[in-house]
């Protein structure tokens, strides 16, 4: 009888659950309608939320219990939420993610951020962090990405292990020059296909006549690059240099800026100076 009696209870119980679990999903239904209303139209959510029941807006059921970021090395993930201004027990309908991302965004080290809202507690903020991929000399220094950005200077205790850009002047970089970002990103991206082949560029150098002149840390050569048309260069340059291996140290110069050949020039020698062409 009182095993009878148990599983009466226990239908009762579960029965009194279903009923609660359908009216929170009629209500995650409604706010969900009222959301993607607000995000269709442009709407602020918090017109959204005073078009909606207190029931469901002031319920402790929807206040933020979890806050996580992803993907922040740079930046820490409580730096992050202090910036986004997130805390415990905010209400989840009344986070504006966009106004959020906004925040985060102006941070030095923050490429992109996603903030979205995972129902029915949580806050997700994902962040994709800049790479630096040099450093340009500007009486201080300042970090490169790869987009050709000088976004940030570097700290005390920063990584300084990237190629060095010299030759630029602060008042070329004050001004908004898409023209000279376009120069910086491609001399970036020298840089990136001299290091699949091992050669790792200790300085790249915009000359006066507006050339890039750039150097390994193997030797110091003058490698003369001029601008564009990398592959072929680079073709160009590693078959003079296998021919001059073990030798470098005669070089001054190869100049790969002209079409289908090399000048090489070399150091002063027991009164010699002079250059040879090769192709």
């Amino acid at each position: 009888m009182k095993l009878t009696l148990y599983r009466r209870d226990n239908r009762k119980r579960n029965a009194r659950r279903a009923r609660r679990t359908l009216i929170w999903l009629g209500g995650v239904a409604v706010l969900s309608i009222l959301g993607f209303a607000a995000f269709r139209w442009h709407a602020p959510l918090t017109a959204a939320a005073a078009a909606a029941p207190a029931m469901f807006f002031e319920n402790r059921y929807f206040f933020v219990r979890e806050i996580q970021v992803r993907g922040g090395e740079k930046v820490g993930g409580g730096e992050i939420v202090a910036m986004a201004g997130l805390r415990r027990g905010m209400n989840l309908w009344k986070i504006e993610p966009r106004t959020i991302e906004k925040k985060i965004a102006k941070h030095p080290w923050v490429r992109r951020v996603l903030v979205r809202r995972e129902f029915p507690r949580r806050v997700v903020i994902e962040v994709e962090e800049r790479a630096p991929k040099a450093i340009v000399a500007l009486g201080r220094l300042y970090y490169v990405d790869a987009d050709g950005l000088i976004f940030k200077e570097v700290g005390a205790g920063e990584n300084v292990n990237f190629p060095l850009l010299t030759g630029l002047r602060p008042e070329q970089l004050a001004r908004t020059n898409p023209t000279l970002r376009g120069r910086i990103r491609d001399a970036v991206r020298l840089g990136d296909l001299m290091a699949k082949d091992s050669r790792t560029l200790s300085e790249i150098h915009f000359d006066e006549s507006g050339r890039l002149v750039v150097y390994t840390t193997a030797f110091p050569v003058a490698l003369k690059m001029g601008w564009g048309d990398w592959d072929a260069k680079l073709k160009r340059l590693d078959r003079v240099l296998a021919l001059w291996k073990g030798n470098e140290e005669r070089l001054a110069s190869l100049d790969v800026s002209f079409n289908d050949q090399v000048v090489a020039r070399l150091r002063k020698v027991q009164g010699f100076n002079g250059s040879r062409v090769q192709k």
